[in-house]
């Protein structure tokens, strides 16, 4: 696995080098271009089935890029992403691959993200799906000015029998 990392940063870092390299002679003005590997913690909070209201930490580790363009500047990390999640109904656990982004344009400054991701959910007191259901299931995360989306499909992997797909939802705050 260390190795597969290694591999992936030092081709990240050859393509983005590559495009530093030729962004001016194409008409581009790329003023500063910084890559090295990076981690990135948020937290936030939200409400969404199946875990109700919660509170949500994220870790994010990858290639790091810190780019300046005509003014403009986007700080990003592209990579593993791993997200943590309870709730008064439930938790989950997530695992995937995730972008986030603070740009600063003229038109549009603020952060941006995007995630796919693998979710294990456990159920333990929610009103309509009875306590002791495990899912697992896809998901997608979008993000833009600190407010964050959820959606995907979950489907029941043990627990009491009964619902066998549940539609996975989130709306909330990161910070």
């Amino acid at each position: 696995m260390r190795k597969r990392l290694i591999l992936l940063t030092a081709l990240g870092l050859a393509a983005t080098s590559a495009i530093a390299q030729e962004s001016p002679a194409a008409g581009g003005n790329v003023e500063e271009v910084r890559v090295a590997p990076k981690t990135y913690l948020s937290a936030g909070i939200g409400y969404g089935g199946p875990v109700g209201a919660s509170v949500a930490g994220e870790l994010l580790y990858g290639l790091g890029a810190d780019v300046r363009e005509d003014g403009d500047r986007v700080k990003g990390v592209v990579g593993v992403l791993f997200q943590v999640e309870g709730g008064q109904t439930g938790g989950k656990l997530s695992l995937g691959l995730g972008a986030r982004a603070h740009v600063e344009s003229d038109g549009f400054k603020a952060p941006a993200g995007v995630g796919v991701k693998l979710s294990l959910a456990r159920t333990w007191s929610d009103p309509s799906t009875p306590e002791g259901r495990t899912f697992l299931g896809p998901e997608i995360d979008l993000s833009v000015r600190h407010v964050g989306t959820t959606l995907g499909v979950l489907f029941r992997v043990g627990g009491t029998p009964g619902q066998t797909v549940v539609f996975s939802w989130g709306l909330g705050l990161r910070l």
